[in-house]
């Protein structure tokens, strides 16, 4: 066996053309690692910062959670109200009788057939709050065709019809979708003997406000809802009337400071901020020479940088007369908030009012915290992190057209050196054979 038995121009060919795009294809692995990171630091970031501007919202007086301050309020009889209070409810006791309840408009047309809807003609008309529904009565022939008839027409006009069995007879309901004196249904037809079973309808509900009574008997304020909540009526509550008081038994509603819920979302502040700082200190790490911390992949980034210096600026500036130092939620040397329960507690106690003005309102911390810092990186059209994120896109096209062309010449190294070693290899054996010749 020779040496050219052993020779094999595919294998020959293909460590050539490595070795020819091999500088070119180490850089760029490093260039494709080094972009990978940064897109995956870029990911990381948008998320810690989307995740404190969701808490921050939460924290609003309009969001999930309901403002800083926790307020609550109470009925001295259960059954009659449900009460909410919102961030900006008062102190106080209230005197509250609940009248009477909201109630819906609807009727029953116990006397009115199928017989009676095959004969009738011309149009029926339903009326609520000043909408009409058109019914062509030719278009139906029983209670059933004329509830679907006025399902499907009703539009915004808030009827609705049913059938319920009485007796084993069908009988048709219709009544409004809303409570309230102002949505009384009102139905007249052209014919004759169908106008007159309408108005002989059996009135299962009518409609009706909410009313309430606030103070004493008859010197009391009288307050009216179309539905059964009262926004407002005291100040920074939602009341709900579910059935009438006793006469000689008004609720007394009492309003006060929620001093436990309160505290419970100062502290969600705190972890929100402290979730959020540790997140930029992984991204911004320095690391060190040993390689025991590795560097993070936006440590040194200026934009970062600067986030981080506004954030924890706006963290020790005064808003409307108040800083967080001053209901005992400090920074530690690391930059994590803490709180100081009984510092909370008392400065709470003296000023309520000031901790709801720390953060919320246009110049609250809250708001501040979300222009000054999060907008700047979160916006979609224009935000840093936006902008960030087309450069890499564009630079990870980059390199996938780079990628593309050092394939491209592997591929035409790797045939030209296939194709010279192959046809060496040819005449080598053919010099081989006719050498033998002589032999």
């Amino acid at each position: 066996m020779s040496w050219l038995d052993d020779f094999d121009p595919q294998t020959v060919a293909q460590q050539l053309a490595q070795s020819s795009i091999y500088a070119q294809s180490s850089q760029l692995k490093n260039q494709q690692s080094t972009l990978g990171a940064q897109q995956k630091a870029l990911t990381a970031l948008k998320t810690a910062l989307t995740d404190f501007q969701t808490a921050l919202k939460g924290f609003a007086a309009s969001g999930s959670s309901g403002g800083m301050v926790k307020n609550s309020a109470t009925a001295s009889l259960e059954g009659y109200v449900t009460l909410k209070a919102s961030s900006s409810a008062k102190k106080g006791l209230y005197n509250v009788q609940v009248k009477q309840t909201a109630a819906a408009d609807q009727k029953a047309f116990e006397t009115l057939t199928d017989d009676d809807i095959r004969a009738a003609s011309g149009n029926m008309q339903i009326t609520i709050a000043g909408k009409e529904v058109d019914i062509d009565m030719s278009t139906v022939s029983n209670l059933a065709g004329l509830r679907d008839r006025i399902n499907a027409e009703s539009g915004d006009s808030g009827a609705t019809a049913s059938l319920v069995k009485q007796n084993g007879q069908n009988v048709l309901m219709v009544s409004s979708d809303k409570t309230g004196a102002d949505f009384a249904v009102t139905i007249t037809a052209d014919d004759e003997n169908l106008n007159a079973h309408l108005q002989n309808a059996t009135q299962i509900s009518t409609a009706r406000d909410a009313e309430i009574v606030m103070g004493d008997g008859e010197t009391g304020m009288t307050f009216t809802s179309s539905t059964n909540t009262f926004k407002d009526t005291i100040p920074g509550v939602e009341l709900t009337v579910v059935r009438k008081t006793p006469a000689d038994e008004p609720l007394v509603i009492n309003v006060d400071n929620d001093l436990s819920g309160t505290k419970e979302q100062g502290q969600a502040f705190v972890e929100a901020w402290n979730k959020l700082r540790s997140s930029l200190d992984d991204l911004t790490k320095s690391g060190n020479a040993d390689g025991s911390i590795t560097r993070g992949a936006l440590a040194g980034d200026s934009g970062v940088t600067l986030l981080e210096t506004t954030l924890n600026s706006l963290l020790r500036t005064s808003f409307n007369g108040s800083k967080l130092s001053d209901f005992g939620i400090t920074a530690n040397k690391d930059g994590q908030l803490t709180l100081d329960s009984s510092k909370f507690e008392d400065a709470l106690a003296e000023k309520p009012d000031a901790f709801n003005s720390l953060f919320e309102g246009s110049s609250g911390l809250l708001k501040r915290l979300e222009k000054e810092g999060l907008d700047s990186f979160l916006s979609g059209t224009n935000g840093t992190i936006k902008q960030r994120q087309d450069t890499l896109d564009r630079k990870s096209a980059q390199l996938t057209s780079k990628e593309e062309q050092i394939q491209t010449r592997y591929d035409t190294t790797f045939n030209r050196y296939l194709k010279e070693f192959s046809n060496m290899k040819t005449i080598i054996n053919q010099m081989n054979q006719t050498m033998g010749q002589f032999f």
